[in-house]
């Protein structure tokens, strides 16, 4: 018999961390997954899955859809053990979560050394394979610079790599590196980036993202092992909605105060606090294929070391 979460588990100050945010069951999920499941690689009853996503106002028949449209879009696994459905990623939801783990938790990026990856797209791709692979770039962080030229400044040769290979577009793809020439002024490319890159918008929501929760740090002693998990469930899915449209580049081409900066310490700062309460909620109250949660794995652990 799985356990509920009661409303009075959320209380009405902490549940306002939500207000004007429109969750959506399957980016909800994919948000769950990639920060506390897939570290462990379990598959995870539905009725757990539905229980985390009540207090987000997700109904049992949004979760049970969203979970089949997942395994249909080839994110998730289905197995079946008597009359009860567990959920795990499948090999390309977790390379995709991988990809996004590596940008989430990177709160110290190491110095730009000011080269920039260039992926170059033959223009004789098909339109379909195109499409596909320029969703896989810009959620890898590229920005779009030409119909066909992508660029990066701290581009991730591994993850690269495993894109244009499941894309099957290694012979069709050119990865170049590319640096400003010495002497000529970067106030073009400032200026190329912010339009690029759609900075004003990006500013906007990261500005928008403090003020959301800048106000949790001095609730955090506070906090319930099911507040805990609510607040770094949402801090999670708004943190990678902004940082997967934002290019991460260097200080010396943002503009002056970035937020981006301080956006990022909060949301270190805040899952510092929440991870070790969020963490034995979880662990009480999913269940798996394999029985319980396994305990908080390294690979979270390394995320604030």
């Amino acid at each position: 018999m799985r356990r509920r979460i009661s409303n009075d588990q959320i209380s009405a100050k902490i549940a306002r961390v939500r207000r004007g945010l429109v969750l959506r069951a399957n980016s909800l999920l994919i948000t769950i997954y990639g920060d506390a499941i897939a570290p462990r690689n379990q598959s995870v009853w539905l009725g757990s899955l539905i229980t985390l996503m009540e207090p987000f106002g997700l109904s049992s028949r949004l979760v049970r859809t969203s979970a089949f449209r997942l395994t249909a879009d080839d994110w998730f696994t289905a197995t079946r053990l008597g009359r009860r459905s567990f959920y795990g990623l499948s090999d390309t939801g977790q390379q995709r979560v991988q990809h996004a783990d590596r940008r989430i938790y990177e709160f110290d990026l190491p110095a730009w050394d000011g080269h920039w990856t260039l992926a170059l797209l033959d223009l004789k791709m098909r339109a379909s394979a195109r499409q596909h692979l320029r969703r896989e770039l810009l959620w890898e962080g590229f920005g779009q610079v030409l119909p066909n030229l992508y660029a990066h400044p701290h581009a991730d040769p591994l993850s690269l790599q495993e894109i244009l290979k499941a894309a099957k577009a290694e012979d069709q793809v050119a990865v170049l590196q590319a640096s400003s020439i010495e002497g000529y002024s970067r106030k073009p490319l400032q200026a190329i980036m912010r339009d690029t890159f759609k900075l004003m918008e990006v500013e906007l929501a990261w500005k928008q993202f403090i003020a959301r929760f800048a106000p949790v740090v001095e609730d955090l002693p506070d906090l319930s092992q099911a507040e805990a998990f609510f607040v770094r469930t949402l801090l999670i899915h708004e943190y990678r909605r902004v940082l997967l449209r934002d290019p991460n580049l260097p200080e010396a081409l943002l503009p002056a105060d970035w937020p981006g900066i301080q956006a990022k310490a909060l949301c270190e700062t805040l899952y510092r606090g929440l991870l070790g309460s969020s963490e034995s909620f979880l662990h009480a109250l999913v269940e798996t294929s394999d029985g319980a949660l396994m305990t908080t794995p390294a690979s979270i652990a390394r995320r604030l070391a």
